[in-house]
């Protein structure tokens, strides 16, 4: 592995430790569930991308509600374990009911969101609202 490839690497550890330091503050706000999955949003021409490591969740019995400026993502995941268990030595995978709350950047048309599910991954395309609806009101 060459120099570039490793520091790329150490620089993408240390963004996720960063992130996952930085969402310890904020996890009472943004989550209701037992266990807070990971989330990538980026933006491409047009519409914003949310993708969400729900791994070993069913699709069928995932939640996702779109608001103009927020995605709500909820679910189960279960691990089926041995029942009788004589010692851990390690437990890391998270289980149980989850629920994120995803603020987004821009606006979305929620009538045209869409989704799909692949390889334990959630993506979530959404696209950006391109007019914001203004009325006029009479007074009187």
């Amino acid at each position: 592995m060459d120099q570039a490839t490793k520091r790329s690497l150490l620089v993408g550890q240390a963004g996720r430790n960063l992130r996952s330091m930085a969402m310890q503050g904020l996890l009472p706000l943004l989550r209701t569930g037992g266990w807070f999955p990971a989330v990538d949003v980026y933006e491409l021409e047009g519409k914003l991308v949310v993708c969400v490591d729900v791994s070993g969740a069913e699709p069928g019995k995932l939640s996702v509600l779109a608001e103009e400026q927020l995605l709500t993502v909820s679910g189960e995941r279960q691990c089926k374990t041995p029942e009788q268990i004589s010692c851990i030595h390690q437990l890391e995978i998270e289980r149980g009911f989850f629920e994120r709350a995803i603020p987004l950047p821009r606006s979305i048309d929620v009538t045209k969101a869409s989704s799909e599910y692949s390889n334990g991954f959630l993506v979530v395309t959404l696209p950006v609202q391109r007019r914001r609806e203004r009325i006029s009101i009479k007074v009187g």
